[in-house]
């Protein structure tokens, strides 16, 4: 580098060259880290009120949603799901279900939504609106995609997602709509049908 530049300019320059190579790679090594924005610590506002919830796209113009530009990876969604908050696990799952809705993607939105309103992560204009949202986004999984499911994490088993999204609006003082009801299964475990 010419040695004109001073230290902070150096500095500067590299942390935007690994920001750069990190965005092509298409992988993060620290999840709560995106492009030298911290993913911890943000505060959700509503900016929509049918954000997030399908077919709605419009967390792609949100400016607080740090993945609108650069979409999320298939295994940076997990990653940060897993070491985020809840703020930047729903930007990056709402962003996903903008650029390609299924029911996965749905239901994790609900279920940051949720965390985000019951650890009131959200500001306080905005913390009715969180629940109210998250509520249906979980409707939003059993009318839309009522085949869903998700994965343990080894990847392997498969696991329905209405009953967890009945589950959820109930949960969050809600009432399920669509006919859907909760019954027993033989081995006395819960499932959410549609009769």
């Amino acid at each position: 580098m010419p040695s004109f530049l001073s230290e902070g300019t150096r500095i500067m320059r590299t942390g935007f060259l690994l920001a750069a190579v990190a965005a092509l790679s298409g992988c993060y090594d620290d999840p709560t880290i995106i492009y030298g924005k911290s993913l911890d610590d943000m505060t959700f506002t509503v900016t929509d009120p049918a954000m997030g919830i399908y077919p709605n796209t419009s967390v792609l113009e949100d400016p607080d949603n740090p993945f609108a530009m650069s979409g999320v990876g298939t295994e940076t969604k997990w990653q940060i799901q897993s070491g985020a908050d809840p703020v930047a696990a729903y930007y990056a799952w709402a962003t996903v279900l903008a650029n390609g809705p299924y029911g996965e993607a749905q239901y994790y939105v609900a279920l940051n939504l949720a965390a985000i309103y019951q650890r009131g992560l959200a500001d306080q204009a905005s913390l009715a609106q969180t629940r109210e949202m998250a509520v249906k986004a979980y409707q939003s999984v059993l009318d839309n995609f009522p085949d869903a499911v998700t994965y343990d994490a080894s990847g392997t088993v498969a696991y329905e997602l209405v009953t967890p999204s009945y589950k959820g609006v109930v949960e969050l003082g809600g009432t399920v709509a669509g006919g859907w009801v909760m019954v027993k299964t033989s081995s006395g475990a819960d499932r959410a049908v549609r009769p």
